[in-house]
């Protein structure tokens, strides 16, 4: 049916050869199977041209249909066997994946040896395109969820914090209120502040500064690795910055002030009859979603 579908697409044996990579003659003994199976006469063909019977439109309108459920149908019985062997695809973005997920894959893969993690990179304007991009599950971090054509399970709250360098501190001179960032090199991350504005609660409720600085990227590594390296003032998740925070290689900035948090959250496809391994890696996740982080200032 696959292959009647492929040959009624592009009008022609060859065309549907070539695209599952095998000669005409096996194209067409399968159509010709198909044939015989319905007791039907499926295409009209001469020397120069295909076309579709009355027979072989009704099976273009509902094959479609009948080939998803066949493979919802197999992939159910594959999953009564219990063989969660096989590859999970999972796009993660880039700091949190390194920095916090790999701990958690080791910890799934010590329970399931037999179940790899292929990971990919994920980022926050193609998060909504995970499936189409062939991935199993994603991992995201957003301020808010939008409605979309998946499931999410909530794994961390990602709370956020303004840092720099002690040397940047230093020649800059004590930053008290979110006003006193007018005056300072902000490192801004598109992605998160397109418009370069930084909120905050703090003891009198929410503030908003429009910032702007020398530097400017879409992904959070390069602007932390500027404020170590005395840049300026960025704004990153707690995941991303405790351990330099320890150390004191970076300095929260404004304490009494909080930037607005970020959720982390796992994303799979709403499809019925997802693969067991899959099914088993998301139960893994929500059983970590439950345990403290130690990123999470509260905890340490």
């Amino acid at each position: 049916m696959r292959v009647f579908l492929e040959v009624a697409r592009r009008n022609s044996f060859a065309g549907a050869a070539q695209h599952f990579g095998v000669s005409r003659a096996t194209c067409t003994k399968q159509v010709a199977w198909l044939e015989r199976s319905l007791g039907a006469k499926l295409l009209n063909r001469t020397t120069k041209q295909l076309g579709l019977t009355r027979a072989g439109l009704q099976v273009v309108e509902n094959a479609a249909g009948l080939l998803e459920r066949y493979d919802e149908l197999r992939e159910s019985v594959r999953n009564l066997s219990g063989d969660v062997a096989g590859v999970i695809r999972v796009g993660v973005p880039p700091a949190f994946g390194t920095r916090r997920l790999l701990p958690v894959v080791n910890e799934f893969y010590e329970k399931y040896p037999d179940i790899q993690i292929a990971l990919s990179l994920l980022t926050v304007r193609k998060h909504e395109t995970f499936v189409e991009q062939g991935l199993d599950v994603g991992i995201i971090i957003v301020p808010m969820l939008k409605d979309a054509s998946f499931i999410a399970i909530p794994l961390a709250e990602a709370r956020q914090a303004l840092v720099a360098s002690p040397a940047y501190l230093a020649r800059h001179g004590p930053i008290e209120k979110p006003q006193d960032l007018l005056d300072c090199n902000c490192l801004i991350n598109w992605n998160k502040s397109p418009t370069a504005n930084w909120s905050f609660t703090g003891p009198q409720g929410p503030v908003t500064v429009r910032v702007q600085g020398s530097l400017r990227a879409d992904f959070g590594d390069a602007l932390k690795e500027a404020a170590l390296e005395g840049m300026g003032v960025s704004m990153h998740p707690y995941y991303m910055l405790a351990e330099e925070i320890e150390r004191g290689e970076l300095v929260v900035v404004l304490p009494d002030y909080e930037p607005s948090g970020l959720e982390v959250y796992a994303i799979y496809s709403s499809r019925r009859n997802l693969p067991v391994r899959v099914q088993l890696f998301l139960d893994f996740l929500k059983e970590w979603a439950k345990r403290p982080k130690p990123w999470d200032p509260s905890t340490r």
